[in-house]
């Protein structure tokens, strides 16, 4: 099995007006696409749950001008966290791009990472044939870099397990904090006052975490 990392950016394509709203709004700040079912492509309907950090009352407001979504639930987890069901009618680009990685070859591993940019990450696995093939269904004016390819699974769990405890959790807080982002948002310093230990302490925990991961993605061939 093939497991890819894949950037998309659909530039000046319209994706779907849900898209817009968890990439190119102020009042969302973070959102992901847990779980997805595209069971009813034959229809033209996929239902999503999503996570959110942002203005709930805004969200929503915006998800209600939205003819596509065919209904919404929503549970608060906190004032500026929530999760969202959206049950809604795909467009023309959406549809095909679920429809291309929706296979029985293919497996969608979640989450779906939106940004503010406008792009989304997210990672699928399967046989070299079919993704190949699924690469080459995706619609005309949405660009899909490939960020990162694999053997076999995921190799997320012996990852993480490789890691210290202090290890993951400044991996994990630099993550939240944006340290990772472009532009980065977030410096060692801020991800050692979340951790309460020095800049110098944070800063190895990152770079021994860092050699682990990517260490163990790209093994040394000599």
């Amino acid at each position: 099995m093939k497991y890819l990392r894949l950037v998309l950016d659909p530039g000046e394509t319209p994706v779907h007006p849900v898209y817009g709203i968890l990439t190119d709004t102020e009042y969302v700040e973070d959102a992901r696409a847990l779980h997805g079912n595209p069971s009813d492509l034959s229809e033209d309907i996929v239902t999503l749950l999503l996570y959110v950090r942002g203005d709930v009352e805004r969200f929503t407001a915006a998800l209600d001008e939205i003819s596509e979504v065919l209904a919404y639930d929503v549970t608060s987890v906190s004032d500026e966290e929530f999760y969202c069901y959206v049950h809604n009618e795909t467009t023309a680009v959406d549809g095909a791009l679920f429809s291309a990685f929706s296979r029985e070859s293919i497996v969608q591993l979640s989450p779906v990472k939106y940004h503010d940019d406008g792009r989304a990450t997210f990672a699928v696995g399967g046989s070299a044939a079919a993704l190949q093939d699924a690469m080459g269904d995706v619609p005309e004016g949405v660009d899909l870099d490939v960020e990162l390819v694999g053997d076999g699974a995921t190799g997320h769990e012996s990852v993480v397990r490789s890691l210290s405890e202090r290890q993951r959790e400044a991996a994990r807080v630099a993550v939240e904090l944006g340290y990772y982002d472009v532009p980065r948002r977030a410096s060692h310093e801020d991800v050692a006052d979340a951790m309460g230990c020095a800049p110098s302490t944070a800063a190895e925990h990152l770079r021994k975490a860092e050699s682990r991961v990517f260490g163990g993605l790209f093994p040394r061939t000599e």
